[in-house]
């Protein structure tokens, strides 16, 4: 780290506020899918690996928020502040949807027009239409421009990328019945298009013949990056970072399909190896 950022306080780089909020998240949420949860008999368990995903997404938000990620990503750098997106977008979304029970959601669910709203916006197209426009939208100069100006706008942007991104994974990571996912080779076109669709946003930062944001070719320079390099960084972070996820993403659901469809045939082999002649 160099003098400029070890030169702010102990808690614009760490935000205990926020970090005490975490723990108090993390701590509320096991209350409720083990002891309260128990107590009121409010649905069936809730496995362990579901817990830590939960609990992993909500320390995502701390890794992104509360640690020199931030104040590097809103004053010096804005390759960090795409790998801050990374983590609230790709990171984040997936670990929560992946660690709520269904029977959290069931009261939302019930109450009149919600599960009709819901079940438009995670449909997978206008799910994967609303988060790719909204996530360009934000990057254009003078929208990027007013979010590092104005903290406020900061943190009302990244609120709607979560929500976005959110709806975006739900055909994937959806945790209940009455809003599904898509089948598996479903899933594995949806997370294909998903990273086709962010291409062109990758691009243009990318290639970029100028520095697109004013506010970081004023910055301070951090490590002794230029700004055109950091605008370079900024878009492969964007590209590769993504990219990866889904690749993951892919691999994870193609294997989980083989594997269903590997224990569908069993039954039936079985069968036929006892089937009289």
């Amino acid at each position: 780290m160099t003098p400029d950022l070890w030169a702010h306080r102990f808690e614009d780089l760490w935000y205990p506020d926020l970090l005490a909020w975490i723990i108090l998240l993390n701590v509320a949420y096991l209350l409720l899918v083990n002891l309260w949860r128990r107590a009121y008999r409010w649905g069936p368990p809730v496995p362990a690996w579901r817990q830590v995903l939960f609990s992993l997404g909500l320390w995502t938000v701390y890794l992104s928020e509360g640690t020199p990620i931030h104040i590097i990503s809103e004053l010096y750098l804005f390759s960090v502040h795409m790998f801050q997106h990374t983590l609230l977008t790709m990171i984040l979304p997936p670990l929560i949807l992946l660690g709520t029970p269904e029977w959290a959601l069931r009261p939302l669910l019930r109450r009149p027009g919600v599960k009709r709203v819901l079940r438009a916006l995670v449909h997978p197209v206008p799910a994967l239409l609303l988060f790719n426009l909204i996530y360009s939208l934000w990057h254009l100069p003078v929208a990027y421009q007013a979010i590092l100006l104005y903290h406020w706008f900061h943190a009302v942007q990244h609120a709607i990328l979560v929500v976005t991104a959110l709806l975006m994974w739900w055909p994937v990571c959806s945790p209940t019945r009455e809003l599904p996912r898509l089948s598996e080779p479903g899933q594995m076109a949806y997370v294909f298009l998903a990273g086709l669709a962010q291409i062109a946003a990758f691009a243009v930062i990318t290639f970029s013949d100028v520095v697109l944001y004013p506010f970081y070719e004023e910055a301070p320079r951090l490590f002794g990056i230029d700004p055109m390099a950091d605008q370079q960084a900024a878009g492969v972070v964007m590209h590769l970072a993504s990219g990866v996820i889904f690749i993951f993403a892919w691999v994870l659901i193609f294997f989980r399909w083989v594997a269903r469809e590997e224990r569908r045939a069993l039954p039936a082999e079985t069968g036929s190896e006892h089937a009289p002649v």
